[in-house]
Parts: C-alpha cells; sequence; structure tokens
C-alpha cells in the first residue's frame, strides 16, 4: 500500500479498525483481506445470497484514498485527531 510511504511507521491498527467497522457495518463474514499496491482488495460473504447461480461473495478494491477517509472518519468516531497522511 502506498498508504504508509513517507511515514515513519505502518499503523496497521488503524486501517485494520477501519476495515473491520466496514466489515461489520456490511455484515460480511468469511473476509479475506489482501493488500496490494493501490490499496485493500476485500472479499467478504453476504449471508442474505442464497439464490443459484448468484455469488454468495462480494469482492471490492478499497484505494488508498479510501482507507485515509476510513481512518481519519474512524478516529472521529472515537473522538480522537485524525492522523495526516503523506502526499
Amino acid at each position: 500500500m502506498r498508504l504508509f510511504r513517507g511515514m515513519g511507521k505502518s499503523d496497521y491498527q488503524d486501517v485494520l479498525r477501519a476495515i473491520g467497522h466496514f466489515i461489520d457495518e456490511h455484515g460480511y463474514t468469511d473476509v479475506r483481506i489482501v493488500e496490494i499496491e493501490d490499496g485493500l482488495v476485500l472479499q467478504g460473504r453476504v449471508p442474505e445470497r442464497r439464490e443459484i447461480g448468484t455469488s454468495s461473495y462480494e469482492t471490492l478494491l478499497i484505494t488508498d484514498d479510501d482507507l485515509k477517509e476510513m481512518v481519519r472518519n474512524a478516529a472521529q468516531r472515537r473522538g480522537h485527531r485524525p492522523p495526516t497522511f503523506a502526499r
């Protein structure tokens, strides 16, 4: 992920906390998260999809910009100052 470039440290804890909130909001189960250069690929099972011929999984690309917004929102929900990210 380019998200952490230029930062003194990578803070996966904040990213995973924000992703966890997103997963909970969408009700995903059997989740897979793959880190790629442009962000994260998230795949999760959608419980209400059981029709024949319909995938029970959703696959999403969560870009670095999406992650930055998610982490900022997560910090604000907890009453913390949102982090700043390198450009």
